[in-house]
């Protein structure tokens, strides 16, 4: 397989031949044909489809990273991040720089293929008033405190009574600082206003300056940091193609907090060549009001008002550092998979939404899987999904250093060690695009043909039709053959075509992590006003086969020890592939899939850093990295 990816890359002129000529060596071979394919159109790289002047049209796996922030973000630069958005993207390109304390330097251990800066809009203004010695805010009490931090060093305690970082994060929550910014509203007489839409100019300058086309794609980008009074995080990240691009619209706090004023704003602002997606994340700290059956501000939908909102977020981002947000086991589903990295407690059954407890609580409303079914029955009533999001992963880095997700390498975030219990590393986004380019990477976002993974290069694929034959994943055609008569994933079927539809699904382990355990398909469905879910086992390593009660596989057997975190390497599989049928359709039912791929258990992140310091092990010692699939949804005719 080495020599075709190596051939393939070097000489794409021949793709097509070369593509038929390695897949019929794989029919020989223990890798069945259609793994052969995949691996050229993925595995084999972007270099391969760059040369290309069309590209790849079997599309190739691209990683990246949408969620990252720098010192231009107040809570990493009080965390002791003074590093800007240009080591963000010296450090994803893959170049090596110093630690996030100063230390040795870190590098990735593969660059990334994409990526985005994302400082958060409502203090881009503020910390450059206070580093603008022109600016009538640089000698005042809060600014001069700001800057001392550079001195005296960060603030490791999140409740720290320092002045900068309570009087700036009073603004956050629309409390007006007139010794910084002058004044309110979004004229000329608020500084901040002013300051920000040059640090917007800004970000997009950078982007354009790291922008390779066919080998580091960048996108312009912010964070809107809304933080709605009595609800909890409605953050998104705004991504823009390219091309023509608004002037700046003013942050959540210009917006009332309010995520449908952001979405009134991209759809008037917008328009032309200019595309955007707004992608919300940490819904899982939403406190019950991300995917509340209701507008932000308790007033009820309008089908006006959700078309918007469809239109500007195809996109939901289901892991990152502050945990997943996939589901919780109680909250509306039973599956013994949804325990992973869960960040809050489950709240109390008559527990109100509200941001007034110290810690938060976890509600059924924070989960994605739980508003792809809520999206089943907000369709049936007004005609429109609002739900109906694909996925990716980030890791919602504070220290400029995007896409490092490796647990034995995560020591730092945001400037402090983190809790074992309330951090993980995080993940990564993935896409299947022609070609590394800023116009091909956000389509595939656009068109939800994404997946996520908790951080190792996870690949994984999945079509569904009605006539795929049983064998489909083993054909050296697979992918033509589910584009033809198919969609991929992120889109929908068409009306029932045969006694139930059929997904092919296929995934391949990150070569520098565990093999994979299991490939799992999960339903949801409407009956009515009322929703249910399934998890099937489809595809299951070391020879299983899931029970037909269970519709699980056994487990394979695979262990940690954890002395020495030396996992099983006999154990699992390189890649899983099958074609599944729905053993309980009903035609008359909406309904949701999508997959989610399991490797064999690892250490945690933080048993590699209590054996490395000879200190107690922390339950969970060991975690099963992921990735997810963006859903194809179903839809009855007529409906």
């Amino acid at each position: 397989m080495r020599g075709c990816s190596a051939t393939a890359s070097s000489r794409r002129r021949r793709e097509k031949a070369l593509i038929r000529q390695c897949a019929a060596r794989g029919a020989g071979s223990s890798v069945p044909a259609a793994i052969v394919l995949l691996l050229l159109a993925a595995a084999a790289g972007p270099a391969a489809a760059q040369q290309a002047p069309d590209g790849n049209p079997l599309r190739n796996a691209y990683f990246g990273e949408l969620h990252v922030h720098t010192n231009w973000s107040l809570d990493a630069y009080r965390n002791g991040n003074f590093e800007g958005p240009e080591v963000a993207y010296r450090f994803g390109r893959g170049e090596p720089v110093a630690g996030p304390d100063g230390g040795a330097q870190v590098q990735l251990r593969v660059p990334l293929d994409f990526m985005a800066v994302t400082d958060h809009d409502v203090w881009l203004g503020q910390i450059q008033a206070c580093n603008d010695a022109g600016d009538p805010a640089y000698d005042t009490p809060t600014c001069r405190d700001l800057r001392q931090i550079r001195v005296s060093g960060p603030s490791r305690d999140t409740l720290s009574p320092r002045p900068a970082w309570s009087t700036l994060t009073s603004w956050r929550f629309g409390i007006p600082l007139p010794d910084i910014c002058g004044g309110r509203g979004s004229g000329p007489q608020n500084r901040c206003i002013e300051h920000a839409r040059h640090m917007w100019h800004e970000i997009q300058r950078n982007a354009d300056a790291f922008y390779e086309p066919g080998r580091f794609t960048t996108f312009a980008a912010f964070e809107w940091s809304a933080m709605p009074p009595g609800a909890g995080h409605m953050h998104r990240n705004v991504i823009f193609r390219g091309g023509q691009i608004p002037e700046w619209g003013g942050s959540a706090i210009e917006m009332g907090h309010l995520p449908e004023r952001l979405w009134e704003w991209l759809e008037a602002a917008c328009t032309g060549d200019c595309q955007a997606l707004s992608i919300p994340h940490n819904t899982n700290w939403s406190q019950g009001v991300a995917f509340a059956p209701r507008n932000t501000d308790g007033t009820n939908f309008t089908r006006e008002g959700l078309e918007r909102r469809a239109a500007a977020e195809p996109l939901v981002e289901i892991f990152q550092v502050k945990g997943s947000s996939e589901c919780y086991a109680g909250l509306g589903t039973a599956d013994e998979e949804c325990n992973f990295e869960t960040y809050h407690a489950a709240c109390p059954p008559d527990q109100e939404p509200s941001w007034e407890q110290d810690e938060g609580c976890a509600f059924a409303a924070d989960y994605v899987r739980n508003a792809w079914k809520s999206g089943l029955t907000v369709e049936a009533e007004y005609g429109v999904n609002p739900f109906k999001y694909g996925v990716i992963a980030a890791t919602d880095d504070h220290s400029s250093r995007p896409g490092a997700a490796d647990e034995p390498a995560f020591v730092t975030r945001m400037g402090s060690r983190p809790a074992p219990h309330a951090a993980n590393p995080g993940g990564l986004a993935g896409v299947w695009a022609e070609e590394n380019t800023r116009e091909a990477i956000f389509d595939a976002l656009r068109r939800r043909e994404t997946f996520g993974t908790s951080g190792p290069r996870i690949r994984v694929r999945l079509f569904g039709g009605w006539n795929y034959p049983d064998d489909l994943h083993t054909r050296r055609d697979m992918v033509e053959e589910a584009y033809r008569s198919g969609v991929p994933m992120g889109g929908d079927l068409p009306p029932a075509g045969g006694d139930g539809p059929r997904f092919v699904v296929w995934a391949t382990k990150d070569a520098g992590s565990a093999n994979l355990q299991k490939v799992q398909i999960i339903k949801g469905w409407a009956d009515g006003e009322t929703t249910h879910e399934q998890v099937y086992d489809v595809a299951c390593a070391d020879g299983l086969t899931p029970d037909p009660g269970t519709r699980r596989c056994a487990d394979n057997g695979a262990g940690v020890d954890l002395s020495d975190c030396s996992y099983s390497g006999d154990l699992g599989a390189a890649e899983l592939a099958t074609t599944w049928t729905d053993p309980d359709f009903d035609p008359a039912q909406r309904a949701f899939y999508y997959a989610r791929v399991l490797e064999n258990p690892t250490c945690r992140w933080s048993t590699h850093r209590a054996l490395a310091a000879g200190t107690p092990i922390f339950e969970p010692s060991t975690v099963k990295e992921r990735a997810w699939s963006s859903p194809i949804w179903y839809t009855p005719a007529g409906r």
